[in-house]
């Protein structure tokens, strides 16, 4: 199984750019609008669900280069809870943890771009591998990474992470980290159109979708992308997941109000300024980093 690729596998943490939601009211839901994966409660209800393995198992077949059907018969979820070698120690909770034969697969979406939580998910990679070790030997541990965020002047949708020497010699084949940037796969969309998105990028996009008419664009012939669109569709329309969504989003907004959540002011000029310089128009900088048309124009107007 090929999963490793080693190009443009170093990052400057310096360029990072936040890339998400700032809605501050209260959410009501219409018919034709959907709760997005990037959402903890949508994520869950998706992919931490045994009846809904089908959609954690679509994913990783595009992600690992696997058969569906094969991941569909083997893949099991597993706890997502790790490192407590003590009563009194505290748990540290994955969103996702599945096993694949012999093989640990931790899937996380992260909506903060601080240099915190990659520390945390590389702690929770190697936690993972310690958990999951037997007496003969380390298995392989695979983090996936569904990253809400992206970084300045970088288009990249995918990139591989490993344990290798300056020049590229690989210590270890068993510790991978596959890092998704969805903000970049909507920019994809939105400057070069469906036509060219991978299978990969389609599914990932009916779940960042807000709006079911443009989900369903994504969805074709694919029955497990129909069925993504429906459940999601049907789950965004529960009191229970609706409740549970409202309640996160207030305490997003309690903590930005407390200056808890930071850096999404900070910079926004200079990133919508660059935008412009680019050639994007203030409509598709709006849909990419969801800030107000408004603010936009106000903003090229200051110039």
């Amino acid at each position: 199984m090929s999963i490793i690729n080693l190009k443009d596998s170093i990052y400057n943490l310096d360029n990072i750019k936040k890339v998400s939601h700032n809605k501050n009211d209260k959410i009501t839901f219409e018919t034709n609008e959907f709760i997005p994966i990037t959402s903890d409660c949508m994520f869950k209800t998706i992919f931490g669900r045994k009846e809904n393995i089908k959609f954690p198992c679509k994913l990783l077949s595009y992600i690992l280069d696997m058969s569906y059907e094969d991941l569909l018969n083997n893949l099991k979820f597993t706890k997502n809870e790790t490192g407590k070698e003590k009563k009194e120690d505290s748990n540290y909770r994955q969103d996702l943890v599945v096993t694949l034969d012999d093989i640990s697969i931790n899937i996380e979406m992260n909506n903060n771009s601080s240099e915190e939580i990659r520390e945390r998910n590389i702690s929770y990679m190697m936690r993972l591998r310690e958990d999951r070790k037997n007496k003969k030997n380390y298995n392989q541990v695979i983090q996936v990474n569904l990253n809400n965020y992206c970084y300045k002047e970088d288009d990249t949708i995918r990139r591989d992470f490993l344990i290798s020497s300056t020049d590229n010699v690989i210590l270890t084949n068993k510790i991978v980290m596959i890092d998704i940037y969805l903000p970049n796969i909507k920019k994809k969309m939105y400057n070069k159109g469906i036509k060219v998105l991978s299978e990969m990028e389609r599914f990932l996009l009916i779940g960042l979708e807000e709006n079911k008419q443009k989900a369903l664009e994504y969805v074709g012939d694919d029955i497990v992308m129909k069925d993504l669109e429906e459940r999601i569709s049907d789950w965004t329309l529960s009191d229970d997941l609706r409740e549970s969504y409202d309640k996160e989003w207030a305490l997003k907004d309690q903590a930005k109000r407390e200056g808890v959540i930071q850096g999404i002011e900070q910079g926004k000029s200079e990133i919508i300024n660059k935008l412009l310089t680019s050639g994007m128009t203030v409509e598709e900088i709006s849909k990419i980093t969801d800030i107000p048309i408004e603010e936009i124009q106000h903003i090229k107007s200051c110039n």
